[in-house]
Formats: C-alpha cells, sequence, structure tokens
C-alpha cells in the first residue's frame, strides 16, 4: 500500500503541536503558575453553592489523619480566565485544542499524554462554570458565554461521549443525586454471593441503607432472581445500566461496570461493594470515617503480592507528569507488590469526587481498558487512584494492607498449619475485621464448596498465593466472638439461599410473607 512521504512542513507541523501540547500542559499543570492566596481569597469573597464541591487539602490540614489513613495532597487546581480564551481562539491555541478534542477510533490506542491534558483542562472549564451558574443558576451558559461552553462541550462530548443522551451534560449528574447507599453489580453469576451478603446486611448487621443492584444488560440477571431479591429484601431498587450509560463507547463485562455503575446511580454517597464481599461490621460506618469526610473518597489496599511489576508504574510515568507525593510511596510504584488498592469497597462522595470518577469511568471505557488499560493493571482496581491522580481529585486510604480471614492451616494444599488461611480480609483503622472478599467459601472456585472454619485472622505482606495463607505468623489473632457471631450467621443465611436458589431454578419458589430469618 503506498503511503504519501512525510514532508519537511509535515515534520514542522508535528513538532509544533507537541511543543504546544507542552507548553499547554505546564500551564495547567504548574500551581506556581497563578497565585493560590489570591484563588483562596477570591473563594472566600464569593461564596456560592457549587454543583461540586472538591475538596483542596493541604499538608497541615491532615496531620490528625496520618496515622491511620494515607491521603494524596493533590495540587489545587487552576482557574479559567479570559486570558485562556483568548489563547485558544488564535490559531496556535486551535491548533492544540483540536488536538485534544478528537474521539479517538474504536480499538485505536489512545494516546494518554493527551487524554491527560485533554482531562485537567476540562476539569478547569467545569470548575470555572460551575462557579458562574452557582453565582446565577439562570444562567444559561451555552449563550451568555457561548464561546467558553463551545470548548467545554468539545471536551466533554471527545473524554465522555457515553453520558449522552441519559444526562444533558456533566453537570446533571451531580444535581440528580441525593443521600447515602450501597451499589452492587450483580449478574446471574454473582446472585448466590449477593442474596447472602445482603439479607446479612440487612437481617444481621441491621444496616438499613438503601441497595440499588445493578445488571448490564436484560439477560445478564434473570427475571425470577430479580424478584427474589427484589420481594425478600426492603428498600431494593434493580437498575439495568444499558439504560443509563452509553454501550457503544462501553461494552460492558465485568469489571468495567463497577465505576459507571457508581455514576449512574441515584446515590450522592456511594458504598461501592462486590457480590462475593461480606461484611462484619455495619457498613454505614464508613460512611463518617473521617478521612472519607476530608477527601470525598475512601479506598483499601490489596494484598502484596508478584514483587517487581515495573510494567504499570513504567506506564504511569509515561503519562503522568505531575502526581500527588503519596504515588512514590506505593507498593506498586516502588515494585513491591503488582496490586495496590482492591476495589471489592470503594466509598465515594460524588459532591466532591466526581471528576475522579469520570476519569475512572474513562480508563474503564471500551477502547482504553483494551488498547492500553488492562495491559497494565489487574481489571478496574488502579483505575480508581489512578483516575484521581489524572484529575488531581484528592482521596484516602487505610493504612493497612489486604489481610487474611478464616483458620489455621490444615496442612498439604490447605497451607502451613502454623500459618492463617482463608480469604482476603479488610481491616477498619483499629485493626479490627470490617469485610472480606471472596464470599464465606475456602476457594469459591473449587467444588465442592466448603465454608471458611472463622476462627483466625492474620496481617502481613508475605502471601502464599497458591494456598491463599500468610506466612507472617507474629500477627495471629482470634475472631472476637461478636465477629465470629456475624460469620456464623451469614453461613446459616446461605445455606438457606441455596435451597432458595434450586427452587428458583427449578421455577417452584414463591415468596411468603411470613418468611424470615431472626439470629
Amino acid at each position: 500500500m503506498l503511503t504519501r512521504p512525510k514532508t519537511v512542513r509535515w515534520y514542522i507541523l508535528t513538532l509544533l503541536i507537541v511543543f504546544l501540547l507542552l507548553l499547554f500542559s505546564t500551564r495547567f499543570d504548574n500551581a506556581s503558575f497563578r497565585n493560590q492566596n489570591d484563588i483562596k481569597l477570591e473563594s472566600e469573597i464569593v461564596p456560592v453553592n457549587l454543583s461540586i464541591d472538591e475538596p483542596v487539602i493541604k499538608q497541615q490540614d491532615i496531620s490528625y489523619l496520618t496515622s491511620k489513613y494515607d491521603i494524596a495532597v493533590t495540587h489545587a487546581p487552576l482557574q479559567w480566565t479570559e486570558k485562556d480564551l483568548t489563547f485558544f481562539k488564535s490559531v496556535a491555541g486551535e491548533t492544540v485544542f483540536s488536538q485534544l478534542a478528537v474521539i479517538p477510533e474504536a480499538h485505536e490506542k489512545p494516546d494518554f499524554s493527551k487524554m491527560v491534558a485533554s482531562e485537567r483542562l476540562f476539569k478547569s472549564l467545569f470548575m470555572h462554570f460551575d462557579r458562574l451558574i452557582a453565582q446565577n443558576t439562570s444562567m444559561d451558559p451555552s449563550v451568555e458565554h457561548k464561546e467558553t461552553w463551545d470548548l467545554y462541550k468539545r471536551l466533554e462530548t471527545t473524554l465522555y461521549p457515553w453520558i449522552y443522551p441519559y444526562w444533558k451534560n456533566a453537570f446533571h449528574i451531580a444535581n440528580q443525586t441525593s443521600g447515602q447507599g450501597i451499589v452492587m453489580c450483580v449478574g446471574n453469576g454473582q446472585f448466590k454471593f449477593a442474596a447472602s451478603s445482603i439479607r446479612t446486611i440487612r437481617e444481621v448487621l441491621h444496616c438499613d441503607l438503601p441497595i440499588e443492584i445493578f445488571f448490564i444488560r436484560e439477560n445478564d440477571l434473570s427475571q425470577a432472581k430479580r424478584y427474589y431479591l427484589s420481594s425478600e429484601f426492603t428498600n431494593i431498587r434493580l437498575m439495568k445500566l444499558e439504560d443509563y450509560v452509553s454501550t457503544y463507547y462501553t461494552r460492558f463485562g465485568g469489571w468495567a461496570m463497577k465505576p459507571f455503575a457508581m455514576l449512574a446511580s441515584t446515590f450522592t454517597e456511594i458504598i461501592m461493594m462486590d457480590a462475593d464481599v461480606f461484611f462484619l461490621q455495619d457498613p454505614a460506618l464508613l460512611l463518617d470515617d473521617p478521612a472519607y469526610k476530608k477527601t470525598g473518597s475512601l479506598f483499601f489496599y490489596d494484598r502484596t503480592l508478584f514483587a517487581g511489576w515495573e510494567k504499570g508504574p513504567d506506564w504511569l510515568r509515561s503519562f503522568l507528569s505531575t502526581m500527588s507525593p503519596l504515588v512514590p510511596k506505593t507498593r506498586w510504584f516502588k515494585g513491591t507488590s503488582s496490586h495496590e488498592q482492591e476495589s471489592g469497597v470503594v466509598v465515594m462522595n460524588k459532591k466532591k469526587s466526581l471528576l475522579g470518577l469520570l476519569s475512572t469511568c474513562k480508563l474503564n471505557g471500551i477502547t482504553e481498558r483494551d488498547e492500553v488499560v488492562y495491559k497494565h493493571i489487574h481489571g478496574d482496581k488502579e483505575t480508581f487512584w489512578i483516575g484521581h491522580e489524572i484529575m488531581q481529585t484528592p482521596y484516602s486510604f487505610i493504612k493497612s494492607y489486604g489481610a487474611v480471614i478464616g483458620n489455621m492451616g490444615r496442612g498439604g494444599d490447605d497451607g502451613d498449619t502454623s500459618y492463617v488461611c482463608g480469604v482476603q480480609l479488610h481491616l477498619d483503622t483499629s485493626g479490627l475485621p470490617l469485610w472480606l472478599n471472596g464470599g464465606l467459601y475456602r476457594n469459591k472456585n473449587k467444588q465442592p464448596f466448603e465454608y471458611l472454619n472463622f476462627t483466625h485472622y492474620a496481617e502481613g505482606e508475605d502471601w502464599q498465593f497458591e494456598t491463599h495463607c500468610i506466612k507472617d505468623t507474629d500477627k495471629i489473632y482470634e475472631i472476637p466472638n461478636r465477629l465470629r457471631s456475624v460469620a456464623l450467621a451469614s453461613i446459616k443465611i446461605d445455606i438457606q439461599r441455596e435451597k432458595d436458589q434450586q427452587l428458583i431454578d427449578q421455577g417452584t419458589w414463591k415468596h411468603k410473607e411470613s418468611k424470615g430469618h431472626h439470629f
């Protein structure tokens, strides 16, 4: 196939674009470009009711939290000015913008350096209009600030085309949410976990937070299973994700749907939990967590596994020119673990973290994840904190790494008798078991299923991956009786759920008003 030879003029134009992109990126990344004290004074002089209240955090503001949390102190966002509009109206500026506002073709490898520049520019424009609209709620930005609004819409359409047509623009996402709740993504395969987990939440932990259950398309969760969930539990809403997010640029399957479900949720404050997560304490406690309240997002660390992973950190360095001081301190960045975040539970306030969530969704789009992201990380896990880093949105981690809960090993394939073996556990800030990931079975992928014998839990970083045991023996604890009773009650619930599911599969299950489980 013949190709047109690259001329000197072509090379000069390419170099010009690269130079302008670098200049532009520096303009929006350099916190010293504009006097931050002036910005602070301006916000104090003009109190407004913003749609997005993303926190601006300084290190001295979080000293009381650092013993229990790792917190990403990101750069304060720069404010859009008329000088910026003047630049983008120039020939050079339009050249730069035209490169930023191009939707890549499906399965064409996207340029992540360009994407970061686009998203950070989008953030400045979003917050600019957020302030204007808050000061004058009757204002039509497409009329009164047409030129700047056109730039905003071009970027929004380029970056997040999947928000249409359900939302008119990104401002509607935050403005159409309220309250607190739990979000779960459930298909036919995850039903067995979700049904038991929800009953534990409702009847053992006595948590009455509303729950939204998302499935992708009509056939992903059968009508019989939907009826079971809606009739057995109160304050449950079933939602088909295709009704809220355009699938052309997403093509959901598995992990990728999770951040989009959070986006589509009607809740402002969300506890996103995997279907096979079981809480041992009331999940509502997370919504009162001090680091969550400060930053708007609370994450949990994964297990320490597979040291020497360089592909992910090298990829991050290739496109993220500025990052919070937390990133270089992570195991992932230092190469001591190929996993950093466990996304089985994610807590987020969309009023504070919408822009970070939008970027997380972007990383899970069909082209981004297939061509780049999932080749460098394991599924959706790292996309939450990387999305927040891209948008320079604060976030926090509870300091403890993934632990293990179960019992002492039984030798052989089950693990050494001096190790605690079981499933992954996550601790609260006091070091007590909070939630476990992987269901109630010793191995959810091996039949016949064997329930865990809940006796011990352990902390440590020396994992024996094949047996799911922690080899460290200096931090082994007996499970407190009140938490063990929750686990044992969950097993009783799951035994009954198995009987119910057999009837569901046979088409003979019927809801009984008097039916209940009491523990």
